[in-house]
């Protein structure tokens, strides 16, 4: 693939996993504020999600500088 389509992939990729990230954290901060039971997998997500977002986010950095 050219450059332009993985920008344009990795950009659909950040706004997606932005969107997730950013309605996880948001229900995961609800629930600990009202001290509601968080779950394993609730507790795990935040990670995971934010680490996927990092991810696309360095590998769109370096793309861009090429």
């Amino acid at each position: 693939m050219n450059i332009q389509m993985d920008r344009i992939q990795l950009k659909k990729g950040l706004y997606l996993t932005g969107i997730a990230s950013s309605i996880i954290v948001s229900v995961f901060t609800y629930q600990w504020v009202t001290g509601m039971q968080l779950d394993t997998g609730e507790i795990l997500s935040v990670p995971i999600a934010l680490g996927a977002f990092l991810s696309l986010f360095n590998k769109y950095r370096k793309l861009s500088l090429t």
